[in-house]
């Protein structure tokens, strides 16, 4: 078993790794060119190893708050991801039963992680307490959105946005998955909890200003009028 966790384990850092990399590819290269589509592809492939691998990882090894809660960050990348990359396969289809399956199944464990951390909270504010329930509340919140959005006509390049939106986001998480991992291990020994909460929190409100500030960009390219030669 201790051989099992530990492949398991190589497995999911080098598909982390590979996802932190070739994201970083995609996000600055030209939308819908060549070098940015495969990069892509191959970011949403990495993405479901992370996801596929976290779970065994967490079940297979004794209960620890911080495995537990990486397992649900998981989660939420793995969502944001395959709803940004489904995105650009929806702009005729629209959202198909798997797609439905998926959004309801994010939203069960979304409403887990924050139940979990109002549990926690009855024990007293910790990092974990507060993590859970906002974290929890991230994912609810992208998931809620696609439900309701199911059966209703999307505005127009919803799709390019969407897209836009979730794979950032998607990185976004998976960095901070690997900045907490790697922050921890440099902190000095009575570093204040509230430091660590700090690197969890941050990413994604820095994230999402630079992820709303690019959707802003390509709305106001695409509805700027065309100017004709006289």
């Amino acid at each position: 078993m201790h051989t099992l966790i530990i492949a398991i384990t190589i497995i999911h850092v080098l598909a982390g790794t590979v996802a932190l990399l070739v994201g970083l590819v995609a996000m600055f290269s030209k939308k819908g060119a060549k070098v940015h589509n495969r990069s892509g592809l191959i970011y949403v492939w990495a993405m479901i190893v992370v996801a596929v691998t976290a779970l065994p990882m967490c079940v297979l090894q004794s209960f620890n708050l911080f495995r537990l809660f990486l397992t649900g960050i998981a989660v939420l990348s793995f969502y944001l991801c395959m709803t940004g990359w489904r995105a650009t396969k929806q702009k005729k289809s629209g959202p198909t039963q798997a797609d439905r399956l998926l959004t309801y199944g994010t939203l069960v464990v979304s409403v887990g992680m924050m139940g979990f951390g109002a549990y926690l909270l009855t024990d007293g504010v910790s990092v974990f307490a507060v993590l859970f329930p906002f974290f929890g509340f991230l994912t609810f919140r992208n998931a809620w959105r696609d439900a309701k959005s199911f059966g209703h006509a999307p505005e127009k390049m919803h799709w390019f946005y969407h897209h836009i939106a979730r794979m950032g986001a998607s990185y976004i998480a998976t960095f901070t998955a690997f900045l907490v991992n790697n922050m921890y291990r440099m902190m000095p020994a009575g570093t204040p909890e509230w430091v660590g909460t700090i690197g969890w929190i941050a990413p994604t409100l820095v994230g999402g200003l630079l992820i709303a500030r690019t959707i802003r960009h390509y709305k106001q390219k695409f509805d700027r009028p065309k100017t004709t030669l006289a």
